[in-house]
């Protein structure tokens, strides 16, 4: 490293990469800042792979604060007011620094913290902004379609496009005073890979929930199909990025073309992704258009759901009890797979003759053909129904 530092220069350039470069330059080794969520926003040309590739395998050390995980770097925090705006990260190890070269890293640091903050208020002041006008569109404020589609086009939206409309929620309720901590991390990893795969896609924190709106690519994407394929992708991809992140599941509302019904899919979105966890509690990914009878069942009251299980399942729910036999969660299981023999006989673990000679023994404890639709229809029916009140009580 130089003897000498001029800090003078610092005051001499207004922009970070500006000031980055300057301080590059005298110091004689390669800086870069990091944001509060461990991506690199800024780093000067030489910064090696090594560094960049240690920043992002101990990620989740970086975010715990633990900086002794960094060997032959030095990590200097960005902060204005206790709030955190990331890292500075000098490629040398703290102990070759003079005291010299702390003094002029300390000024350094001082330049960031103002610049941060401010590029940090203006983009706040941005999303504000923002997110009045995706509250309208999402809610329909507004009297016409065009009137949106024109302040769409601000925003860099299409909104003459279909849009799919998803809802991300947490499972489970989140650590008292993390909650947006937590929901600004989630948007972070999802807009991460959406904007890998998806022209312009838009995210909103609603409620504690992640709402996300991607335009229609015009290929007809459905919810079964390349849609729901690769946001079930996605799911891994934020999951194994930030294992941290507490369980999470995704809705998808239908598709619609006029702007006006996109506060009819967020709707959508959010009732599958609440009706969805009566098939999976957590971690699930449900489309609107499969949620079947489930969203009938769901404005029934728990006491007629009730009811209506015991008229149907009765028996057998006693022959279980009475002879420790698990003859419901076959049935159960059976429906679950689609009426699958071979599916249902691996989600048991059984043989698929055993499945056979279970599925006779609970039609002569029912007394029913479960090859006749309507038989087959209300025991189905009752299956989806006891979900329901399974998730209700508990």
């Amino acid at each position: 490293m130089a003897s000498e530092y001029d800090a003078e220069q610092l005051w001499r350039h207004n922009t970070i990469e500006e000031k980055m470069n300057i301080a590059s330059q005298q110091l004689d080794v390669e800086l870069a800042v990091i944001d509060p969520m461990g991506d690199v926003r800024y780093k000067t040309d030489g910064l090696s792979e090594a560094v960049l590739s240690l920043l992002r395998n101990r990620r989740q050390a970086l975010l715990q604060k633990r900086e002794k995980s960094f060997p032959g770097i030095t990590l200097r925090n960005l902060y204005i007011k206790s709030q955190s705006l990331g890292w500075l990260v000098v490629e040398v190890d703290s102990a070759d620094l003079t005291p010299a070269e702390k003094d002029f890293l300390d000024q350094l640091v001082h330049h960031l913290n103002f610049l941060l903050w401010h590029e940090q208020e203006i983009r706040r002041e941005q999303r504000s902004h923002r997110e009045q006008f995706l509250y309208d569109l999402l809610y329909h404020n507004f009297e016409t379609s065009d009137e949106m589609i024109k302040l769409g086009k601000l925003w860099n939206m299409n909104l003459e496009r279909p849009h799919h409309v998803l809802v991300i929620d947490f499972d489970n309720p989140l650590p008292a005073g993390q909650e947006k901590c937590i929901l600004d991390e989630l948007e972070h990893e999802w807009g991460r890979f959406l904007a890998a795969r998806f022209a312009q896609p838009v995210t909103m924190q609603l409620r504690d929930q992640l709402v996300v709106l991607l335009a229609d690519s015009g290929q007809k994407l459905r919810c079964q199909g390349a849609l729901s394929k690769t946001i079930r992708l996605m799911m891994s991809q934020v999951r194994e990025r930030s294992p941290h992140l507490p369980a999470f599941s995704v809705g998808i509302g239908r598709l619609y073309s006029l702007a006006s019904d996109f506060c009819r899919s967020l709707q959508e979105a959010r009732q599958a992704v609440s009706l969805g966890r009566f098939r999976q509690p957590e971690n699930g990914l449900t489309c609107y258009e499969e949620l079947g009878v489930l969203k009938l069942l769901s404005h029934i009251r728990t006491e007629e759901l009730d009811d209506f299980v015991q008229e149907t399942l009765g028996p057998l729910m006693e022959y279980d009890e009475e002879n420790n036999t698990g003859y419901l969660d076959t049935l159960e299981a059976y429906f679950q797979e689609n009426e699958s023999l071979p599916q249902a006989s691996e989600r048991l673990f059984i043989h698929v003759n055993t499945l056979r000679n279970r599925l006779k023994k609970i039609q002569e404890i029912l007394g029913v053909e479960l090859g006749r639709a309507s038989d087959r229809v209300r025991f189905y029916v009752a299956c989806q129904a006891i979900r329901i009140i399974k998730r209700t009580k508990y």
